[in-house]
């Protein structure tokens, strides 16, 4: 199934189940010409006559702009026409529709919680698949502000960043989340092997000063992992491999003695990975 077929198929989905939420409440609008053009418009969405549900639903939004099922649903429609990574000026302006109809859809009042956090995916993910992750960062920053300790939320602006290729940014808020969590040995760990990803695949795009920086901001990440639990394989495994970078840092500066030890340090790691993981194996087949 190509990319597009997949997308069209995980909004049919949740947006069928909308339109079954909308069904029940279309008795609140205040015309019987609004109910009239949801229920076509339903029809013809259904039918994946997008164009022409479209064209329903701006007959709704004409007698009610702030209609949010119509607002919702010529949305979810311009998102099931666009083509992500196209730049055909049909899809652009499918795009720029789309997402215009989204924002509006945010500015409204949701039926219930859940409907709100759905058409927040989508929206995000239009963006996403636009390209547009400035748009999407700038939003989830925004939401940020009311929502300060909402570390789901920190951590979905750390991974839009690291799309993005701001790495700076993206660790920023990985460590953000680590400290609001300290005790989750997840947090630590997925900084640190951030930490060593920066390193690692950074090449020339990174200076010796911030390669320096990054390995040792990463190294302390992955003890504070192994401190909560001491016997964590995957932060042993990459304790190790971004030891290995300090280690290719310090020689490249002529730094070869404390190249060597780190090194050494490096190894001690990787037993200790072998050593766990030989523990649990022997654990699995005893309790097998």
């Amino acid at each position: 199934m190509s990319t597009s077929r997949r997308w069209l198929a995980a909004l049919a989905v949740g947006t069928l189940a909308t339109l079954g939420v909308i069904a029940t409440s279309s008795g609140c609008m205040n015309s019987v010409k609004e109910r009239i053009a949801l229920k076509k418009g339903n029809e013809l969405y259904v039918a994946k006559k997008y164009e022409l549900a479209i064209a329903e639903y701006q007959k709704l939004l004409a007698i009610n702009p702030n209609s949010w099922e119509g607002n919702y649903l010529t949305a979810v429609s311009y998102l099931a026409l666009y083509h992500p990574g196209s730049d055909h000026p049909k899809d652009k302006e499918y795009a720029e529709k789309g997402l215009a109809a989204f924002e509006k859809t945010l500015s409204l009042d949701a039926p219930n919680p859940e409907q709100r956090e759905k058409t927040e995916k989508f929206y995000l993910s239009f963006l996403d698949s636009t390209g547009d992750k400035d748009k999407a960062i700038a939003y989830l920053e925004k939401q940020l502000a009311s929502r300060p300790n909402d570390i789901a939320l920190i951590n979905q602006i750390a991974t839009m960043y690291q799309k993005k290729g701001d790495f700076v940014k993206s660790l920023e808020y990985f460590e953000k989340r680590a400290n609001m969590d300290p005790k989750n040995k997840e947090t630590w760990y997925t900084l640190g092997v951030n930490c060593w990803a920066r390193s690692y695949h950074g090449g020339l795009a990174v200076s010796q000063e911030e390669r320096e920086a990054v390995v040792d901001k990463g190294i302390k990440a992955l003890e504070r992992a192994l401190e909560i639990d001491p016997n964590y394989f995957d932060a042993l495994s990459y304790i190790n491999l971004i030891y290995i970078e300090k280690a290719k840092a310090l020689s490249a500066v002529g730094k070869n003695e404390e190249a060597g030890q780190a090194y050494a340090k490096s190894d001690e790691y990787r037993k200790r990975a072998i050593d766990v993981r030989k523990a649990q194996s022997a654990k699995d087949k005893a309790t097998g």
